[in-house]
């Protein structure tokens, strides 16, 4: 049995996800944010840190195409590597509560939430956590702009319908 730590992250709307515990880089609470006008809904702020710029995903507005009510209380710096050996990537998550650090194992491996659907455009796999599913996020994939370009995306009842 293989077992991992994660941080467990809660958004706006009690969604909740989870990503390795070294893809957790920095947690900044009270974040001061710059708005991007004419970007998606979901992606339209930007946070300067360490010198960079770094995007700032709204996961809950994404997943629903509807605008988050305002509860960010923090918000993650997140890491990956492309490849191994490559420079790592960075980019920002909005939190409604402060991460904490969870043990997984494959003993806790669960399907994805069936709602909102959009969960398996953006998530490696899925453990249970306190009898809740909990998607582990693919941030290469959500950070590379493939969620814009890669699927054609109608808005449904409140669901995604992939095309």
């Amino acid at each position: 049995m293989a077992e991992a730590m994660a941080w467990l992250m809660s958004f706006s709307g009690d969604v909740l996800a989870a990503v390795g515990e070294r893809e957790m880089v920095h947690l900044v609470e009270a974040p001061r944010l710059e708005k991007i006008p004419q970007t998606p809904l979901h992606c339209r702020q930007v946070l300067i840190w360490e010198g960079e710029l770094l995007p700032v995903l709204d996961l809950t507005a994404w997943l629903t195409a509807q605008p988050s009510p305002c509860e960010h209380a923090s918000m993650g710096i997140v890491g990956w590597q492309e490849r191994p050996g490559a420079m790592p990537q960075y980019g920002a998550m909005l939190f409604s509560g402060v991460p904490q650090k969870i043990r997984v194992s494959d003993d806790h491996v669960c399907h994805l939430p069936e709602h909102p659907a959009a969960w398996k455009a953006v998530a490696t796999s899925c453990v249970c956590y306190d009898d809740r599913p909990v998607p582990i996020l693919d941030l290469p994939y959500i950070f590379s702009g493939a969620i814009l370009v890669d699927m054609t995306i109608e808005h449904h009842n409140k669901d995604f319908i992939y095309k």
